[in-house]
């Protein structure tokens, strides 16, 4: 009985004994890898795989503990991460050392301190560089067709573009590199704007130009200008025409008599006048009003009984001016009669 129990025993160890060892037993296999590439510090540096590079495995040549390649062997094919130290714009190769791979590998968890990396098939990867750089451009407005009294004028002078270095010298403009021109859309937004008033337009900065992640701060702008109105001309008639005297004579009296010997107590004319075509239009239509005077002095007052030829005044809209001079009105000033002053 005794020797059956140490039979037993023994078979039980040598199986335990035997498990360890091969356990314990080195094996040499590849393991199939992908990668991710980022910088190592460098937050303007951009890197990634080229497009070969991202669709292939890389074949990578370990050895150790058989348990934990078998363990490691379940989860394939493994994607690691290369950190990339910075370096000039441009496509390089990467040699995949063993220690660039220890170093990505032993991120994946610590069973893979166990291992040893003999090699990678193939030996290097192709990345590709770039870097974040930032140009400050002026804001211009080159190319205006629209006709201004008052030109545009952005509120803010320059902005700050953020963009890839590639891109930013394959610029196809080289004044693309100093100078963002906004003219064509400022006078989109104008033409829905009233003419002859001042004007607001809002800008929005478009970056695309500048390829992918290009960012402009500010990414707007304000614009104030005055686009000319369309102009206009067109008669107003029978607008009155007012004898106008100061304040200290308004006590002496007179009569104004024209040359056919009838009292000018309303004078009317018809006038030539000019503008903005909207300004005109209501003008015409009597939304707004125009009236003439002719301002007697002193030296009219005591000049009696002699014709002479007046030039009246006009009182016009705001931007309406006369388009041809006023006909002068002829009458001469009296005194009243004693009757007509009862």
């Amino acid at each position: 009985m005794e020797q059956v129990k140490l039979l037993s025993t023994t078979a039980l160890l040598t199986v335990f004994i035997w498990a360890g060892a091969d356990s314990l037993v080195n094996e040499v296999v590849s393991i199939r890898v992908s990668f991710e590439v980022e910088p190592v510090s460098n937050p303007n540096m951009l890197v990634e795989l080229d497009l070969a590079a991202k669709t292939r495995w890389i074949d990578v040549q370990v050895s150790g503990p058989r348990k934990i390649i078998e363990d490691i062997q379940e989860h394939e094919p493994l994607t690691v991460r290369l950190r990339i130290e910075d370096r000039a714009a441009g496509t390089h190769d990467l040699v995949l050392d063993r220690d660039l791979l220890r170093r990505a590998l032993r991120e994946q968890g610590k069973a893979f301190d166990h291992l040893t990396v003999l090699s990678a098939d193939p030996p290097s990867v192709r990345v590709v560089i770039d870097h974040m750089v930032t140009r400050e451009l002026d804001i211009t407005l080159n190319r205006l067709s629209l006709p201004y009294d008052e030109e545009p004028t952005p509120k803010n002078l320059f902005t700050t573009l953020r963009v890839r270095e590639s891109r930013f010298n394959d610029l196809p403009r080289p004044m693309l590199k100093s100078q963002l021109d906004i003219s064509s859309d400022v006078e989109r937004l104008l033409r829905n704007k009233p003419r002859g008033k001042t004007a607001s337009v809002t800008v929005l900065l478009d970056s695309r130009i500048y390829g992918p992640g290009a960012t402009l701060t500010p990414n707007r702008v304000e614009v104030d200008a005055i686009v000319k109105a369309d102009r206009a001309e067109a008669k107003i008639p029978t607008v009155p025409i007012k004898l106008v005297i100061s304040f200290s004579n308004l006590p002496k009296r007179f009569r104004a008599i024209g040359r056919d010997q009838s009292s000018l107590t309303l004078v009317t004319q018809t006038i030539e006048v000019e503008g903005p075509a909207e300004d005109v239009d209501r003008l015409i239509l009597g939304e707004t009003r125009a009236y003439g005077f002719i301002q007697l002095k002193q030296a009219d007052l005591e000049e009696l009984d002699t014709y002479k030829a007046w030039l009246p005044e006009f009182y016009l809209p705001e931007r309406i001016s006369l388009a041809r001079p006023p006909k002068p009105i002829e009458f001469k000033l009296v005194r009243p009669t004693a009757v007509e002053t009862e």
